[in-house]
């Protein structure tokens, strides 16, 4: 009785698991729905190995958590030429995606060649840890589920998706889009597209996806050739057989409805929680406003600091010519103030975006586009101005616009001071973007207040059952051609096509020949 007393009050679980989370893309934004599963996970008494360049606060010297600390390489993605190149280009295009993300794929090698890393590792070895299961980040899957092998040996995996859909592994866990009404996620369609966007929907989806797919097992064979020898260069080899299922840190809502397999699972969006209290300089800010305030935040990717000075001008004079009252919070990575900047803006280097987006006299988001900046935009109520730079951003941007939320202002319109202006004055003061978003709004809360439960059982119902072989369909082996029952459609056409031409040979047969017997047997009549 004493001993079932001291695990009551110690809050342990007896069914508690190992698990390994591998998620060492740098993108804080990115990083924050797992990283929101992790924290709960951990709070429900199971232990968590993760691989991150993102520590989790307050988790830092908890007995349940363990990291390999990759934050190092948030300095190396900063000095890349990427970040440098990018304002100046204007936005990065979807045909250069496979191009990026191979430069990306050298910082994830050097990650899993590096001291934090081979300390985690040799943690692992050295105490025989056995992981219950694995979540991978699935936007990378093909480059982390053999790491996940040498890592865990065959505990189960689960992928997670921080983006709208999980481009990498939905088809190959037998939920294949269908292109012609989904947009992908690298294209700016929405639905309802024409023939034209449906074609270069599905070359452009199945060319990126195929591209990216071949590059990461690439990678990942050379990874672990170089590290852990040519016999488990295997281990890439038909890597999506691995995946139990993924989960999806997003909703219908953030893009369009579908049909998903039940090993394909929307459990977002996680990162959403009570707002905190706002710092008092900013929460002064906000409170003084007379009228609204305008809050201008690119993300933690995108920075204000790099724009180009014409477009930094462009945005200070369009809120120069604000009316009395109007007010701008503005996220500005660089010491002191903008340069030229009117006294209607504060800047600040970082932002606490859900606290701030839940004040009420925030009316409009000047963002990037993000997927998790969309979701706080929705969940707050807080119409948007969007420009999108790079990978998912068109995607959601158009969704946006789809569901008269907010307009899209280019990367190549920031240029132009008129439509600058526009884009701000068109959502600014015109009350149906707000009446809109008020309404999805509340249909986020619904679907955000069971989000988080759902994530934890699956994660739990894959660990507990070692895998989810049980919710896999066939389809995941047939091919497009069989998917899409082309192979019937072929059988059907070729017995049609042999019909059609035996009566076409009766036909011709008797056209030809039966006034002859006619005229034959008319005769024999006559002579008889």
């Amino acid at each position: 009785m004493l001993i079932f007393m001291i695990i009551l009050t110690l809050g342990i679980r007896m069914d508690a698991f190992k698990i390994l989370v591998l998620n060492p893309w740098p993108s804080y934004s990115h990083q924050r729905p797992i990283n929101a599963l992790i924290e709960r996970l951990v709070d429900d008494g199971h232990e968590l190995f993760v691989v991150s360049p993102n520590k989790i606060p307050g988790l830092e010297n908890h007995v349940n958590y363990s990291i390999a600390d990759l934050s190092y390489v948030y300095q190396e993605k900063e000095n890349s030429k990427q970040a440098k190149t990018l304002y100046q280009d204007g936005r990065l295009s979807k045909w250069d995606l496979p191009t990026v993300i191979a430069s990306c794929l050298g910082i994830l090698k050097r990650e899993f060649q590096s001291q934090p890393f081979l300390e985690f590792k040799r943690r692992l070895d050295s105490e025989n840890i056995q992981f219950d299961v694995t979540i991978v980040n699935s936007n990378i899957s093909p480059f982390l589920t053999p790491m996940a092998r040498v890592l865990a040996g065959n505990a189960p995996i689960i992928g997670f998706s921080s983006f709208v859909m999980d481009w990498s592994s939905e088809d190959l866990l037998g939920s294949t889009a269908h292109l012609s009404f989904i947009p992908s996620l690298f294209s700016h369609f929405t639905d309802k597209m024409t023939l034209l966007q449906k074609l270069e929907n599905w070359f452009a989806h199945h060319y990126i996806v195929s591209n990216l797919r071949g590059r990461m097992e690439a990678f990942a064979r050379e990874l672990i050739r170089e590290n852990y020898g040519e016999m488990n260069a295997s281990l890439v080899d038909a890597w999506w057989t691995s995946v139990s299922l993924t989960l999806i840190g997003s909703n219908s809502l953030y893009y369009y409805p579908r049909q998903l397999g039940p090993n394909v699972i929307e459990v977002g969006p996680l990162h959403l929680k009570p707002p905190g209290e706002l710092p008092k300089d900013i929460k002064d800010w906000l409170d003084g406003a007379e009228r609204r305030v305008i809050y201008f935040s690119f993300g933690s990717n995108i920075k204000s600091k790099s724009l180009p000075k014409t477009v930094l001008d462009n945005f200070l004079s369009v809120f120069r010519e604000l009316p009395a009252g109007y007010r701008v919070l503005w996220k500005w990575e660089a010491d002191g103030k903008i340069p030229g900047q009117p006294d209607n803006i504060l800047t600040q280097k970082w932002m606490p975006q859900d606290s701030v987006l839940a004040h009420p006299k925030v009316r409009l988001f000047i963002t990037q586009g993000g997927l998790q900046s969309f979701q706080e935009a929705v969940h707050y109520g807080v119409p948007t101005v969007v420009t999108p730079w790079l990978f998912d951003q068109e995607c959601v941007a158009a969704k946006m616009v789809d569901a008269k939320i907010g307009v899209k202002l280019s990367p190549q319109n920031v240029h132009s001071f008129e439509k600058v202006k526009s884009a701000i004055e068109t959502v600014l003061y015109n009350e149906s973007f707000s009446r809109n978003i008020q309404r999805l709004s509340s249909i986020s809360h619904d679907f955000t207040s069971g989000a988080m439960d759902k994530a934890v059982f699956w994660v739990e119902h894959v660990a507990r059952h070692g895998g989810a072989s049980h919710l896999r369909p066939s389809s995941a082996q047939a091919s497009l051609f069989e998917y899409f029952c082309l192979d019937i459609i072929s059988v059907i056409l070729v017995l049609c096509s042999v019909l059609l031409c035996l009566a076409f040979y009766i036909l011709s047969y008797s056209i030809r020949y039966l006034p002859l017997v006619s005229i034959k047997f008319g005769k024999k009549m006559k002579e008889a």
